[in-house]
């Protein structure tokens, strides 16, 4: 039941016939009370004009995918640290007269490797993390785990940067140009580096996590998987952030090799959640984590 107090928000993107984002929100709407309903804004072109509608509309913020994200970010007012330096925001937030922009991309990532293993995201840990690709996605993604890493470093050995662990972070892609790019923007000195593909598999022992943000392996995308069948192995961790479908080719693989999945739909899950609670302001309680993801997956074996 919705009334005039029900408040707005919804999912700006195209095409969106995909998207399971309102399950989530709608559903967390309904656990924890709010009067709130989630609505699809699909359109080809958003602009300016577009943001007058939803303000026409009393939207108080929206859910931005793709190819929007950089529009969404050059009409905000204030931004997040992450969006600021990705120049690009995932989240819109109307308050007051003013648009904030927010990336909630990498702290979902972030905290799907620590609910599967918090010691993947240790400095004390001397075994890196390879990240794949070097789109939106994983900007987002690096942008986070630099930043958590070097809050670990701070609360456990020190605050001085150059005491880093040195290759920690490992990124392989095609485009060598926008890998440049990426490590200059995160200053995060040794920490992060580039790394081939022929290293990657020379070192594939000492790589523990390995995060797949491209769309390789996304259900109507082919291509082929960037790394060898013979990369993964018992001790590590595949992130394939892909999760339509459930299990991808790289992720068929890499249980073969009997290394530990962190499934993709969990960083949709968390980024939402984050979402949720920038749009409401409530935190969302540990047992309805389990009830939207027991949702996601129900509808995610639908569309196989």
């Amino acid at each position: 039941m919705y009334s005039r107090q029900t408040k707005i928000f919804g999912i700006l993107g195209f095409p969106l016939g995909h998207t399971l984002s309102p399950w989530i929100h709608n559903h967390l709407f309904s656990l924890s009370g709010f009067d709130g309903v989630y609505l699809v804004f699909e359109d080809q072109f958003w602009n300016e004009k577009g943001v007058s509608s939803l303000l026409d509309l009393k939207v108080q913020g929206v859910s931005v995918t793709i190819p929007f994200k950089e529009w969404a970010f050059s009409v905000a007012d204030t931004a997040c640290e992450a969006s600021a330096q990705m120049k690009a925001s995932n989240t819109l937030c109307f308050a007051d007269g003013k648009i904030s922009a927010h990336n909630t991309d990498g702290e979902g990532a972030v905290r799907s490797i620590l609910e599967e293993n918090k010691k993947l995201l240790s400095p004390e840990d001397s075994s890196s993390i390879l990240v794949i690709g070097s789109g939106g996605s994983a900007k987002g993604i690096l942008f986070s785990l630099v930043k958590k890493i070097k809050e670990n470093a701070t609360n456990h050995l020190t605050s001085i940067p150059s005491s880093l662990p040195k290759g920690k972070i490992r990124i392989l892609a095609r485009n060598k140009t926008a890998v440049e790019e990426i490590i200059l923007s995160l200053n995060a000195g040794e920490l992060i580096s580039s790394i081939s593909k022929e290293e990657a598999m020379e070192e594939r022992k000492n790589i523990s996590l390995t995060i797949h943000t491209t769309p390789v392996g996304m259900k109507g995308i082919g291509g082929e998987p960037i790394l060898g069948r013979d990369f993964f192995h018992k001790h590590s961790t595949l992130f394939d952030i892909v999760y339509n479908p459930l299990e991808t080719d790289l992720v068929k693989e890499a249980k073969r090799k009997k290394a530990k999945i962190i499934p993709g739909y969990s960083m949709l899950l968390y980024q939402g959640i984050r979402q949720f609670e920038l749009f409401t302001r409530m935190d969302v309680e540990k047992k309805w984590i389990g009830k939207i993801e027991s949702i996601l997956l129900r509808e995610l074996k639908k569309r196989k």
